[in-house]
């Protein structure tokens, strides 16, 4: 009978209970798998590498510093609604208008996710991540706003890719999957896939003489230079690139080449500056002080909008996946060198005009001195943050004349202190007691105007010589 009556009463409570919410909607949280980060792992970019990501993404203030730079960004990988997924880890408080997904406690970039299929492995879809982000998105051709949509991308064009190593046939293959077509130049060795076309530099092309590849390719719209660097020199403004070196601004004007990436490391670069001997001591001693960088003394890096689900994506569906065997290990990677890259840029052919370009990159031709050089001063008033080499007097200075004279002489190239006579040498080097490179030139001497040009980009990457 007590069990009755309680029940009564519970009844009677629960019935009340529940007028009490009547016009309320109660919302059940529905459960959900686990989201969760699997690994996380850092880049560092430098060199040529970092200048070309900093370039394509319109870093006015870092593409343009003169000092040494080292940038650092962080991919994640993870579960989410029953994916495996993979992103670049959200910086602190930054890039508020940009979405974000959650893995627990991180978030990554929406628009740097892609899903990781069943046959590829985190550790192949980390290293992919990284080495695709310059090599292949940032020297993309790209068409956006394709059927209306602004998150849409499209890729569409021709590229080249320079060197038959492991990373140069890795990206030459990510873009002929992403529909480039793409022409692949090796010294030789370079194993690609069929839809790579693979040429030396010197092509026969059924003429009397052989021609460089540049010429035999045409025009094309990117070039990814994986064993040299010829940006040294361009500067990023409002309204577009300027100078570069002479390699650079023939490769715009001959052959409608927009994007020159160089995926050349410190690393690399130490290795070519000091030989087999002594480089690699010192690139393995560059490798470990970045290693030992905290995220906060680098260049945080993010990658434009339709990296994850047009690049990456595409990488990883069509298995092309880069394994990273350059690829320093720990926390924090470094993309490292190999010995086939400085032998091929070693052996690589120079052009006998004698300016010490790669074969196969376009060159200047004796008639084409002048229209440079008219270029050159158009450039002037065009390029931002350029510090010109100037006359320098005594006391007493030169005659007003002299002075005319010396001043129209320095107006012709931008970068290079030009003395006129004895008495401008006594003026404006003795008399000052300055260590200064001398060059004596002709004006109808054809290698005096080539190695003019030679100082002027010199000139333009060291702006304290004077």
């Amino acid at each position: 009978m007590r069990r009755i009556l309680l029940g009564n009463v519970a009844f009677a409570l629960l019935a009340i209970h529940a007028q009490s919410f009547q016009g309320v909607t109660i919302r059940c949280r529905r459960p959900s798998d686990i989201q969760a980060v699997s690994k996380r792992q850092t880049y560092i970019y430098d060199g040529g590498e970092l200048q070309s990501f900093l370039i394509a993404n319109n870093d006015l203030s870092n593409a343009n510093s003169r000092q040494a730079q080292v940038g650092s960004i962080t991919f994640v990988t993870g579960t989410t609604d029953g994916r495996r997924i993979i992103g670049v880890e959200k910086i602190g408080d930054s890039d508020g208008s940009r979405e974000v997904t959650s893995l627990g406690e991180t978030c990554v970039y929406s628009d740097t996710v892609a899903e990781i299929p069943g046959r590829v492995s985190d550790e192949d879809a980390l290293t992919t991540a990284s080495a695709s982000l310059v090599g292949i998105h940032c020297s993309l051709p790209t068409v956006e706003a394709v059927g209306g949509s602004s998150n849409e991308v499209f890729y569409s064009g021709k590229a080249v890719v320079m060197g038959g190593n492991e990373y140069a046939c890795f990206v030459a293959d990510g873009l002929a999957a992403l529909g480039i077509e793409v022409s692949l130049v090796s010294t030789g060795g370079a194993k690609t896939g069929n839809q790579v076309n693979v040429l030396e530099p010197s092509v026969d092309i059924g003429k009397e003489d052989d021609v460089g590849f540049s010429d035999a390719v045409g025009e094309f719209d990117s070039i990814i230079d994986t064993i040299g660097n010829e940006q040294k020199g361009i500067l990023v403004t409002e309204t577009g690139l300027g100078g570069g070196s002479t390699v650079v601004q023939l490769l715009r004007s001959r052959h409608k080449c927009d994007k020159y990436v160089s995926t050349l490391t410190k690393a690399q670069e130490l290795i070519k500056g000091n030989g087999v001997l002594f480089g690699p001591g010192k690139a393995n001693g560059h490798i470990k002080e970045m290693q030992s960088l905290s995220p906060n003394q680098c260049i945080r890096m993010v990658p434009s909008a339709g990296f994850g689900p047009s690049t990456l994506q595409t990488l990883l569906e069509k298995n092309i996946v880069f394994s990273g065997s350059t690829m320093s290990s720990g926390s924090t990677a470094v993309r490292g060198w190999s010995l086939k890259e400085f032998w091929e840029e070693s052996s690589w052919p120079r052009d006998s005009s004698g300016a010490d370009v790669r074969y196969g990159l376009p060159v200047i031709e004796e008639e084409e001195f002048d229209e440079l050089e008219d270029m050159f001063r158009r450039q002037k008033s065009q390029i931002e943050g350029n510090q010109r080499g100037t006359r320098l007097g005594s006391e007493g200075g030169l005659s007003q004349k002299e002075e005319e004279k010396q001043t129209r002489v320095d107006e012709k190239n931008p970068y290079v202190t030009q003395i006129r006579g004895v008495d401008g040498l006594s003026q404006a080097v003795t008399s000052q007691q300055r260590d200064t490179l001398i060059f004596v030139a002709m004006r109808n001497c054809r290698t005096c105007k080539s190695i003019n040009h030679c100082l002027h980009e010199w000139r333009a990457r060291e702006p304290a010589v004077a």
